[in-house]
């Protein structure tokens, strides 16, 4: 059985984000409290082919995309629901007090959201069975200054994280925070 140890990071008083190692990404602690459930949820789900991922690294733009897309497949209509049911987000379908719903019951064409790389987002090895990816790219500078401050004002939900920008930086170029793979 594989151990998920929580990761922490600290230099002098300072620390990083806390995070799991899951599919060789570096997920948020508090997204799943059973890692390997939530590797093997990922690992084994089951796209359809009217499935559109919108992939991004964090603070790319994720929540303009995603209103988009909503919006699009819903002919220009506006809703107050909770936009985390209309465009879940697949590493936290595991946690029920993030997502209170199976992502299988839900009616096609499902929007999803994801951060996870390439190399681990879900796929199907079925031709019939592929579904779309939307990536968003920006430019990593303008991601790191953004993701820290997000970082820091996530700060007091206990993320683990506390530094200068100094810090951040150095973490965020050695591929240190959370969503690196």
């Amino acid at each position: 059985m594989a151990s998920f140890p929580v990761i922490q990071l600290t230099e002098g008083e300072w620390t990083s984000e806390k995070w799991y190692d899951i599919l060789e990404v570096k997920l948020p602690n508090f997204f799943t409290s059973d890692p390997a459930f939530l590797r093997d949820y990922i690992f084994n789900f089951k796209t359809r082919p009217d499935d559109v991922f919108i992939a991004t690294y964090p603070k790319s733009g994720t929540t303009w995309v995603q209103e988009i897309v909503w919006q699009i497949y819903h002919e220009g209509a506006v809703s107050s629901a909770n936009f985390s049911h209309r465009v879940p987000f697949i590493e936290t379908a595991t946690n029920e007090m993030i997502c209170p719903f199976s992502l299988d019951t839900l009616p096609s064409p499902r929007i999803l959201k994801s951060h996870l790389p390439l190399n681990s987002i879900p796929k199907s090895d079925n031709k019939e069975m592929q579904c779309k990816y939307i990536y968003v790219a920006r430019n990593p500078k303008d991601i790191a200054v953004s993701y820290f401050h997000f970082t820091e004002h996530r700060r007091k939900a206990g993320n683990g994280f506390s530094g200068p920008w100094e810090f951040y930086a150095k973490l965020f170029i050695e591929g240190n925070v959370c969503w690196n793979a």
